[in-house]
C-alpha cells in the first residue's frame, strides 16, 4: 500500500495527523489550479480551503474505483466553477441595478510559486489562459498545464471523452487566437514569434 493510500485509510480512521499529511500532498496543487481558474491569489486561497474542508467531510464516500486525485480535484472543479457562477450572478445584478456595462480584466500577475513566469512570453500565455471561459480553462489547465490525461479529465469532470477531446481542441483555438493577437507585429504586420507556436 502506497503512502497515499495509508493516509486515506488512517485518515477514515480518525488521525487527523495523518489528514493533515494528506493535505500537504495536494495543497500546493489545488491551490495552483484554483489560481489559474480565479486569478486572483486571495480567491484561490479560500477555494483550496473549501475544497479541503469539503474533503474531509466527503471522504468516507470516497470509491477507490478512481484515483484520489481525480476525486480531489474534480471537488476542486466543482466549487471553482460554482463559485464562478456566483460571482458572474453578482456582476450581471450590478450591472443591471447601475443600468452599466462592467468589464473584469484578469489580473497579469504571476503565480506565485513559478519562478520561470519571469518570462515576457510566458506572462503572456498566461494572461490569455486567464481570459477563457471556465469549461475551456479548466481543460487547458488539467492537459496542458498539470499534464492529466484525456481519460483523468474526463473522470474530474464528469463528461464523456469526446467533450472532452472536444473542449480542449476549441480551448486551444481560442488560446492560439488570443496569443497571436497579444503578439507584437514586425514592419510588415507579421506576429512576432515568441516561442508559443505549439498552441
Amino acid at each position: 500500500m502506497d503512502i497515499e493510500s495509508q493516509l486515506i485509510e488512517r485518515s477514515l480512521d480518525g488521525d487527523s495527523v495523518a489528514f493533515e499529511e494528506l493535505v500537504m500532498l495536494f495543497d500546493r496543487k489545488i491551490y495552483n489550479y484554483c489560481y489559474r481558474m480565479t486569478n486572483n491569489p486571495d480567491d484561490a486561497e479560500d477555494l483550496a480551503q473549501e475544497v479541503f474542508i469539503k474533503v474531509y467531510r466527503n471522504l468516507k464516500s470516497f470509491r477507490r474505483d478512481s484515483k484520489f486525485s481525480t476525486w480531489i480535484y474534480r471537488i476542486a472543479h466543482n466549487i471553482c466553477i460554482d463559485n464562478h457562477r456566483k460571482k458572474r450572478f453578482r456582476l450581471l445584478s450590478i450591472n443591471r441595478e447601475d443600468d452599466q456595462q462592467e468589464l473584469e480584466i484578469p489580473s497579469t500577475d504571476p503565480l506565485p510559486e513559478d519562478q520561470i513566469i519571469s518570462s515576457e512570453g510566458y506572462d503572456m500565455v498566461l494572461e490569455c489562459i486567464a481570459a477563457l471561459k471556465p469549461e475551456y480553462k479548466s481543460v487547458i489547465i488539467l492537459r496542458d498545464i498539470q499534464n492529466y490525461s484525456y481519460e483523468e479529465i474526463a473522470d474530474i469532470l464528469n463528461k464523456p471523452m469526446g467533450t472532452v477531446k472536444s473542449n480542449i481542441s476549441r480551448a486551444r483555438a481560442c488560446l492560439r487566437d488570443s496569443i497571436r493577437s497579444h503578439r507584437p507585429r514586425t514592419p510588415d504586420g507579421r506576429g512576432v514569434n515568441n516561442g508559443f507556436e505549439a498552441f
